[in-house]
């Protein structure tokens, strides 16, 4: 696989020249979860659209642990590259209800039916990984975050993760509250920061807490690489992000990747969201 050299090459090839395949892909998410109204966010408080109805349609709660792909329901889905091309991401372009901030992240693992009330070890995927990561294997810049998908108690409490870092090492601990206000609520993500010096994750072992949110509802643990941010200022005015003259860079997408969303807003207004992404091959 070979780099884009210069703004030529990329020009030659978005024009269709050299097997470029230039691809615009289109997406709508509507403030609504399976028919019903979303809930509302709290400012700076990040949140999942990965549930969120639209085009494409929401994405299904997890019941195992499992590797999503492009072609998983709720996945941005575009088309994979031919020959032995690899797909880069050269714009973005999103209009929005609500000013806030977007993430564009490869979801390389999913998994949900964890419980509010259990006080055990709750296998994520285990000792030797069940699935094994299959893409940015090595860990490097992976973030984890757990996904409310069903209301649990309004109990705060702890939350421990242990993993394998990006280099290798089992074990690994990290914790972050969960429960109570503003932690709990459907579609509420939160990034559960790692250990000192740790910059990824390999895999994810199990999560435990330390005491009973006083509702099992049900969240899951979610595993992505982040790709790009897309800054939208004000309501119904689009934030645009050229790849070719900004950070970071012209991000790879890989042929399977599970392109979500994730949103940081500025209000409490569910989003709905109009936007466009454009890849090229080479």
């Amino acid at each position: 696989m070979a780099a884009l050299t210069d703004l030529s090459d990329l020009i030659n090839r978005l024009t269709g020249g050299n097997n470029g395949t230039p691809e615009t892909l289109f997406f709508h998410k509507v403030g609504r979860v399976d028919g019903a109204a979303a809930t509302n966010l709290i400012a700076g408080r990040v949140a999942s659209l990965w549930s969120y109805d639209g085009f494409p349609s929401g994405g299904d709660v997890p019941t195992s642990a499992e590797i999503p792909t492009r072609s998983t329901d709720g996945a941005l889905q575009f088309t994979a590259p031919g020959g032995s091309r690899e797909k880069f991401l050269v714009s973005v372009g999103i209009t929005s209800q609500a000013p806030g901030t977007y993430m564009l992240y490869d979801r390389v693992f999913q998994i949900g039916g964890l419980s509010g009330v259990s006080t055990s070890a709750q296998t994520v995927q285990g000792l030797t990984p069940t699935p094994a990561l299959t893409r940015n294997t090595g860990g490097a810049g992976n973030v984890v975050f757990y996904e409310i998908y069903d209301l649990i108690g309004g109990s705060v409490r702890t939350l421990t993760m242990t993993y394998t870092d990006q280099d290798g090492n089992t074990g690994q601990t990290a914790t972050i509250n969960i429960g109570g206000s503003g932690f709990r609520e459907i579609s509420r993500a939160q990034r559960i920061p790692l250990a000192a010096g740790d910059t990824g994750v390999r895999a994810v072992e199990s999560v435990q807490l330390d005491a009973s949110t006083g509702v099992a509802g049900n969240f899951g643990i979610t595993i992505g690489q982040p790709l790009a941010w897309i800054p939208v200022g004000s309501v119904g005015i689009g934030g645009w992000r050229d790849y070719t003259t900004g950070l970071p860079g012209i991000p790879a997408i890989d042929p399977n990747a599970c392109l979500a969303l994730l949103f940081i807003p500025g209000v409490t207004t569910p989003p709905e969201v109009y936007g466009a992404m454009t890849f090229v091959e080479k």
